[in-house]
């Protein structure tokens, strides 16, 4: 193992992100599975996700790779819930 590396931690699993996002269907956290986040990155995009549904404050961080990939399977999701 060479300095640069670090240890890959665990992707997510279906239940992880449950605990992490709540009840969604199941084609939904297959796609975040698909991604191959880490819980982590989940909560990452999740916090994202609802501190802009709530109109919180601006975070002062921008999403990158997994994490960003989950905020927009999340945000696609409730697209495809509204009507019209």
């Amino acid at each position: 193992m060479s300095a640069n590396s670090s240890p890959q931690l665990p992707a997510a699993t279906a239940s992880d992100i449950r605990g992490i996002v709540g009840p969604l269907e199941d084609e939904v956290i297959a796609r975040i599975v698909e991604v191959g986040a880490t819980s982590a990155e989940v909560l990452d995009a999740y916090t994202r996700y609802r501190s802009d549904q709530l109109q919180e404050k601006k975070l002062e961080y921008e999403l990158h790779g997994k994490a960003a990939r989950v905020f927009d399977i999340l945000q696609a999701e409730e697209s495809d819930d509204e009507p019209g």
